[in-house]
Formats: structure tokens, C-alpha cells, sequence
């Protein structure tokens, strides 16, 4: 337990004056000098790389047919299950690495990303090669899977933590580019293995295990080379007033500069035990010195990583986007297959709906999070991030409901809409989290908060697919020989999830008020009604909306009280 208390604890970054004057440079020498807005293609050409995991259903039905034999381009849902495992493990890596990255740096955790991903891409043809499903799913599955997770959070903390004054859009070229690998890859991977080769066996430039090995060593070069580019601000940046510690709505909340000489860790910890809340200082930056200076230049309503994942906002986060994220994640698996063997077209015609897919998942990544960076300033601060999974969740809910008649009457275009509005809605879900997180717990702990909020994603793709298969396979048996239908039953139960997710979502709280007052006697829960004004609900069943003059009085004396 003490080992995964301090894994999860303080997170400090800590650079020689000699590493901070070279990283003043592009490549860490004259003449060349860095400027934050390289990071962009940085992260663009790194999710780029590993997005190409979201065209893995280009990959089921030749992997099986080199396999097991062709069958008629019937899904034996094999290899879809590799696309799970290596979301699982995906999601493992985030949480368990992200306090490692923000404590060693991006660029060091895109080069380990960089490694292991290519290492898994390797495996993944050597065992299509010998034909053992085994090696694929260890290569893939397990070493592709920590080396993808490694390298999707690697350029998201370092973008938050250089651009605190957007991050919505920061957050969305972090990743956009991920939904983009859905674009390309599929084009690449028929032209390396075959168009039609599940159906006729007729080989393209390179076959079905070659491919693993040019794809993985182009993704593994464009990382490395972008991983250089990779690197945190120095010490006390600031843009516009705000820093990585503060939070939304916290702004000018700074609190004063103590100096105290410390001459150890137990006279440290003595100082620290007479401050207040105001000058929270971490023990391990008082031992770093012998002169400190005691909550400089930290907002008042800083959080530690700690307190950040132990508070309610973080898990209903976590359930919102597990929600949001689940629907997304099971279509993005199998959209080649159903649009082959429910809809009767062609591989060519499935590919390109792959790709229009993932044109969509890439456009809701930047397009959303940019919105949700507008929003505040375009409705007084009534709308904000909040506000894009709300609208993102009854997206999804609607078109859910939607699919089973759209399927059962074949209407192609009606499918193509809801489909493209979920890739949308998750592109913009996953690509306003990280900016999100930021707003909520400082842009300090993102690497790390984000790292664990991606399980609810790898969740959503672990459980929900498995589930999602298992629910197919019985209605393949039920509904022989016509297959038309086997899909509705998943399209209703996903219904379940995302309508939770949407709960989870209204009840996370996005005001500093909101979430600092304390509580007064009775009150069990808290609202912020639409026209921006507090709803206070008691054990007794009263509901009290707050007058603007009551919210400020409260809030003058809590500011008081806390001496500032």
C-alpha cells in the first residue's frame, strides 16, 4: 500500500539548470530555438501512429482468412478480441504510468511508447505468420498495448501545461490525431495485404504479416522523431495569470510567498502542520532545499494528486465518460463487417466508411473541444466542457434508438448518419476530457488524472466489447441464416451505459462555488439550474435556490475564512 500511496502522491519534475538552458533549444542545441507550437505536429505524427489501432477491423477478416482458411468473409470474431485486449491493456498502462510520466517526462515516455508498440507489431506478424493466435494477441494485445497507452498520454500533460489559456484546442490536436490513424491506416493496410485477399486469396504488395512489420517500423520512426520535440515548460510559467496548478474559476487566487528556512524533513513537516490550507506545500519540495519558499506562486484551490482522485467530481468524470465512450468503441471494431455482411457492399465501400469514421472521430476531437473552449466566453459562463458531453450523451442516446429500425429496413444512409454523429460525439468526448481534467484539478496532475480516466475508455472497450460479441454470437445462432437483425440487440443494452454515463455527467459539479462552499446543514445534494443560480436540496425534501446576493455573501465569508 505505501508503494502505490506514493506512486499516486506528489508528482515533481525536477530538470538540472543545464537540461532547462538545453531545452530552451529544438534539438537540445543552438542554433534552433523550441517554441511550444512544434508540439502540435509532434502529437499530431505521434497519435497518428498509434491511432492506427482504430482500423484493427481492417485486420480481422484477413488475419482469420490467412489463419483459418477463407469462409465467405464471415466475422469468426477472432481476432476482433486482439482489438480488446490491447484496449485493455491500454488502459492498465495509462493509469498505472501516467504519475511516471509527469514524474520522468514526455519524451522519455514516447520513446518507451515507441518501443514496445513496434516490439507488438512485430509479435503480431510473426505469430500471423506461424499461425498462432497466441503470439498475435501477447504481441499486440500486450506489448502493443503498454506501448500504445505509454505514447497516447505522452504529448496530451506537456500541450496542457503550455497552452493553460486554450486548453480545449490543446487538447484536441493532442489526440485528434489518433482518430486520424483511422483514416489512413485502413488504405495502407488493404494496399500492403490485398483488397479482396479474405475473399479470393489474392496476395497485395506484401500480405497479411509484412504488413505488420513496414506499418510498425513507419510508426516507430515518425515517434522517435517526434518524441524529441517532446518537453514541460520550465519552472513558474505562466500565460495570461494561470499556472499548472490552478484550477476553473480559481483564477487570481494566488496565494502569498512565505519564506522559511528548513534545515530538515521533520522541521519541514513541524512548518507545514502550523500553515493552513493557503500554504499546502509538499514535504518533498521542502526537503529539495534548505531555503523554500512556501506556497509561492500556487493557487489557493490547488489540488494534490491525491485529493484529486479521491474527490466525487473525479469518478462521476469517470462514469461520463465511460458512457460516452462505450458505443464509439464497439461500432469502431466491427463497422467493416457490418457494413459488408449487413448491408451487402463491397470491401472497398467498407474501408472508405472506416475512414469517413474516423473522419469524424478526428473532426468531434478538434471541433468539440475548441467549442468548449468558446462556450464560456459566448454564454457568460453558463455553458462550458460540461456542456459538450451533455450534448454528446443525448447525441448517442437518440441515435441508438434509432439504429435498430434503421437496420431492419436497410436504410444505409440512415445508418451512415447516426454512426457518423456517435464517431463524432466520441471523438469530442475523448478529445475534451484532458482540457476538462485540467479545468477541474489543475493542469499539474493531467498526466496522471487522465492516465487513470482513460480505464473508464479501455472499460467501455474491455467489457463493452466482449459483452458486445458474446450478445452477437447468440443472435447469429437465433436469427440463422438471415443476419440482418443479430446487431439490434446490442444497439438497445448500449442504451443502458450511455444513459448512466448521462446521469454521472449532470451531477458533476463544474463551479468553484459549487464545489468549495461547504455544505450547510441538511443539504444533501447541489445543483446549478440553467440560468446559472445555485439549487441547495435537504434530507427534509425542501429545494432552495440560492438569490445571487445570498451566493455572494456565503462565498465572501468562505474567502474570509481562508484569510484571503
Amino acid at each position: 500500500m505505501d508503494i502505490i500511496r506514493k506512486h499516486y502522491g506528489a508528482v515533481k519534475y525536477e530538470r538540472s539548470e543545464r537540461w532547462l538552458e538545453a531545452e530552451q533549444y529544438l534539438f537540445y542545441f543552438p542554433p534552433l530555438r523550441f517554441n511550444r507550437f512544434l508540439l502540435f505536429p509532434a502529437a499530431l505524427l505521434i497519435q497518428l501512429s498509434v491511432g492506427s489501432l482504430y482500423a484493427w477491423s481492417g485486420y480481422n477478416l484477413p488475419i482469420e482468412a490467412y489463419m483459418y482458411g477463407r469462409n465467405g468473409s464471415i466475422d469468426r470474431n477472432i481476432a476482433s478480441n486482439i482489438f480488446y485486449v490491447a484496449i485493455g491493456v491500454f488502459g492498465i498502462t495509462t493509469a498505472v504510468m501516467g504519475p511516471w510520466l509527469e514524474r520522468r517526462g514526455p519524451m522519455l515516455g514516447c520513446m518507451l511508447g515507441a518501443v514496445c508498440f513496434y516490439t507488438g507489431n512485430l509479435l503480431a506478424g510473426l505469430g500471423v505468420y506461424t499461425k498462432h493466435i497466441e503470439l498475435i494477441i501477447f504481441g499486440y494485445g500486450i506489448f502493443g498495448g503498454i506501448g500504445l497507452g505509454v505514447a497516447y498520454i505522452a504529448p496530451v500533460s506537456p500541450l496542457q501545461k503550455w497552452f493553460p489559456e486554450a486548453r480545449g484546442i490543446a487538447a484536441g490536436v493532442a489526440v485528434c490525431g489518433f482518430g486520424g490513424g483511422s483514416i489512413i491506416a485502413p488504405y495502407s493496410q488493404k494496399f500492403l495485404i490485398g483488397v479482396n485477399y479474405h475473399k479470393t486469396g489474392e496476395v497485395g504488395i506484401v500480405g497479411v504479416p509484412l504488413t505488420f512489420v513496414i506499418l510498425g517500423s513507419i510508426y516507430f520512426v515518425a515517434m522517435m522523431l517526434s518524441a524529441l520535440v517532446l518537453r514541460m515548460p520550465p519552472p513558474g510559467y505562466t500565460v495570461k495569470g494561470i499556472t499548472v496548478d490552478t484550477i476553473k474559476g480559481a483564477e487570481g487566487y494566488q496565494s502569498k510567498p512565505i519564506v522559511v528556512a528548513v534545515g530538515s524533513a521533520e522541521d519541514s513537516k513541524d512548518i507545514l502542520d502550523q500553515k493552513d490550507v493557503l500554504e499546502k506545500i509538499n514535504i518533498e519540495d521542502a526537503e529539495s532545499s534548505n531555503s523554500s519558499k512556501v506556497g509561492a506562486d500556487t493557487n489557493i484551490f490547488a489540488m494534490t494528486l491525491a485529493e484529486s482522485l479521491s474527490s466525487s467530481e473525479y469518478w462521476f468524470m469517470w462514469f461520463m465518460l465511460l458512457g460516452s465512450q462505450v458505443t464509439g468503441l464497439v461500432i469502431i471494431s466491427k463497422i467493416q463487417s457490418i457494413i459488408q455482411n449487413q448491408f451487402k457492399r463491397n470491401a472497398e465501400t467498407a474501408a472508405l466508411i472506416n475512414s469517413l469514421l474516423g473522419g469524424c472521430n478526428l473532426l468531434g476531437r478538434l471541433v468539440m473541444p475548441l467549442i468548449s473552449d468558446v462556450l464560456p466566453h459566448v454564454t457568460g459562463g453558463v455553458a462550458g466542457r460540461k456542456s459538450i458531453f451533455l450534448f454528446s450523451l443525448c447525441t448517442q442516446v437518440v441515435c441508438l434508438s434509432m439504429l435498430p429500425s434503421i437496420v431492419d429496413n436497410q436504410q444505409l444512409n440512415g445508418f451512415l448518419g447516426c454512426i457518423f454523429a456517435i464517431a463524432f460525439c466520441y471523438g469530442g468526448s475523448i478529445g475534451t476530457i484532458p482540457a476538462f481534467l485540467a479545468d477541474q484539478f489543475g493542469a499539474k496532475n493531467v498526466g496522471a488524472t487522465h492516465g487513470i480516466i482513460l480505464m473508464a475508455w479501455a472499460t467501455g472497450a474491455v467489457a463493452g466489447g466482449l459483452t458486445f460479441t458474446q450478445v452477437l454470437k447468440q443472435e447469429q445462432i437465433k436469427y440463422a441464416p438471415n443476419i440482418v437483425p443479430i446487431y439490434n440487440l446490442n444497439f438497445r443494452w448500449l442504451l443502458g451505459p450511455v444513459f448512466f454515463g448521462l446521469i454521472a455527467c449532470i451531477l458533476v459539479k463544474t463551479n468553484l462555488r459549487d464545489r468549495r462552499l461547504p455544505c450547510v446543514e441538511g443539504e444533501v445534494l447541489r445543483l446549478r439550474f440553467v440560468n446559472g443560480r445555485m439549487l441547495r436540496f435537504y434530507r427534509t425534501g425542501r429545494i432552495h435556490m440560492l438569490s445571487k446576493h445570498e451566493e455572494d455573501r456565503e462565498w465572501s465569508e468562505y474567502l474570509r475564512a481562508l484569510g484571503h
